[in-house]
């Protein structure tokens, strides 16, 4: 069977996909970790080095993104696409300084995980007592731990836009988003859409940022259809 390969977001690892890899039908779920890499370039060349000529990569925020950017850079070696809550947008000098700071901050400071009030912005509020979806998000973040952090922010902090490159990308991508996300807004998603001519959006409710957390069954069920279409 052909594999299929999963980028993770920011602070995610393979457990984000735990209720998605058991119910993929007819490929191979295999899991891309970026989380080495300090900047997009070494991700380009982590993602090149895993991948089989013509792979359908599926990521997830900073994944989705990464995805989206190799993509760009190897159309060729693409052959198709799911981005989920993510967009083409290169961060506002506020973020850039926000994460600069951080950095700053966590250098000279003992890191004491993700706050409470920062995983609840991840999730829709219907969720912010669940102690599972709570409970894999924190236990993410204490895997990956305060040096992860510190390099996944450095390597964001260089974020550029990529939409007027997304011209390059003619395979089939499918968009998947959330209304209710409070970190990827619902018209950039849009934006998206419009930019990427041969793409497919859907739109999830009743969802926060952590879309194959929160709705598993919903996305295996997409990615399912899109790959294997009657």
């Amino acid at each position: 069977m052909q594999k299929i390969y999963f980028l993770s977001g920011t602070m995610c690892n393979e457990d984000l996909w735990q209720f998605v890899f058991p119910k993929i039908t007819n490929y191979i779920p295999e899991y891309i970790d970026i989380t080495s890499a300090s900047s997009f370039e070494e991700i380009n060349a982590i993602i090149d080095s895993k991948i089989e000529n013509k792979a359908i990569l599926i990521g997830f925020s900073l994944g989705g993104f990464s995805a989206l950017n190799f993509a760009t850079q190897h159309p060729d070696k693409i052959e198709k696409l799911i981005i989920i809550a993510a967009s083409a947008k290169g961060l506002s000098e506020h973020e850039i300084r926000l994460r600069k700071n951080t950095i700053a901050f966590l250098k000279t400071h003992n890191y004491k995980g993700i706050s409470n009030t920062r995983v609840k912005q991840f999730l829709h509020p219907e969720n912010h007592q669940n102690e599972n979806f709570i409970g894999i998000i924190k236990k993410m973040d204490t895997d990956l731990g305060k040096v992860v952090l510190i390099r996944q922010l450095n390597a964001t902090s260089k974020r550029i836009d990529i939409t007027k490159q997304l011209k390059k990308i003619t395979n089939p991508v499918l968009l998947i988003g959330s209304k209710e996300d409070a970190l990827v807004l619902h018209q950039d998603i849009l934006d998206l859409k419009k930019e990427l001519k041969t793409s497919f959006l859907v739109m999830l409710k009743n969802c926060g940022h952590m879309i194959p957390i929160e709705k598993p069954v919903e996305i295996v069920e997409i990615i399912n259809k899109y790959l294997n279409p009657s």
